[in-house]
């Protein structure tokens, strides 16, 4: 396998489990010699394995720092962690939150708190990862986790998806912004992937079963699979690509 990260230093923000970890996995395979996984939970685990001795197995050097993407101080705080390994070249602003309540009846508390997360943690992470780039003459890469909800859309899925939407006219616009320092701002917008978040209410789960049923490829996509796209977007070989949300769905929208 071609190693597109050799000795890149990558942050995953929300790597402790689900797509995130399929990112901090990708990019450890693809040689990446340092991953940081920022993440508000204080045991980083998937399917009850530490996802940082599964980094270590891979032969890359791995560490977990307790972030709140909300939060532009613990943003900063996380992306310092990188200087001693020569500071950030990808940085993948993944972490964000569907709720069990969304609908057109969602209450302004839990859709402000939706928005929150899946905005806030996308352009802090991206303002803080920037910044440490443009200081230290960097030309990097950020990749936000957008979805494939951000482009089709069902009440279900109400505020989470209206939250993705602006993820990727956000990411539009930072590629505006960072291009001239020779910063790429991209986003990966996953369809149904084998994790938890899609599952976050019986409701949503019933809708995600039919879909799969359709879908080109009969079945849900793998962390990694979502992990491999960002990987690409970070490497050299997409070194022209900026501004792009990139669909990684199976075909998915092929069929909605």
């Amino acid at each position: 396998m071609d190693r597109m990260l050799e000795g890149k230093v990558v942050i995953v923000t929300g790597g402790a489990s689900g797509i995130g970890a399929g990112i901090a996995l990708a990019a450890a395979r693809h040689g990446a010699s340092t991953v940081i996984i920022g993440d508000i939970t204080d045991q980083p685990r998937e399917g009850g394995e530490p996802v940082l001795q599964r980094l270590y197995s891979l032969g890359t050097k791995a560490i977990f720092h307790r972030c709140n993407v909300t939060s532009r101080s613990d943003m900063d705080a996380l992306v310092d962690v990188a200087i001693p390994f020569g500071g950030v070249d990808l940085m993948a602003c993944n972490a964000g939150i569907a709720l069990a309540t969304d609908g057109p009846q969602i209450s302004a508390d839990d859709f402000h708190k939706l928005l929150t997360v899946n905005l806030d943690g996308v352009l802090f992470g991206a303002q803080a990862a920037a910044e440490q780039m443009i200081k230290l003459g960097k030309r990097g890469s950020i990749v936000a986790t957008s979805s494939m909800g951000s482009i089709r859309t069902g009440q279900l899925t109400t505020a989470y998806s209206t939250s993705k939407a602006g993820v990727n006219m956000m990411v539009a616009a930072l590629a505006d912004a960072f291009g001239p320092s020779g910063i790429r701002v991209n986003a990966v917008c996953p369809g149904l992937i084998n994790t938890a978040l899609p599952l976050s209410s019986p409701e949503v789960a019933k809708m995600f079963d039919g879909l799969r049923e359709r879908m080109p490829l009969r079945r849900l996509g793998e962390p990694e699979e979502v992990g491999n796209a960002v990987v690409w977007l970070g490497s050299d070989l997409a070194s022209f690509v900026t501004g792009v949300s990139l669909l990684v769905d199976g075909g998915q929208t092929v069929v909605l």
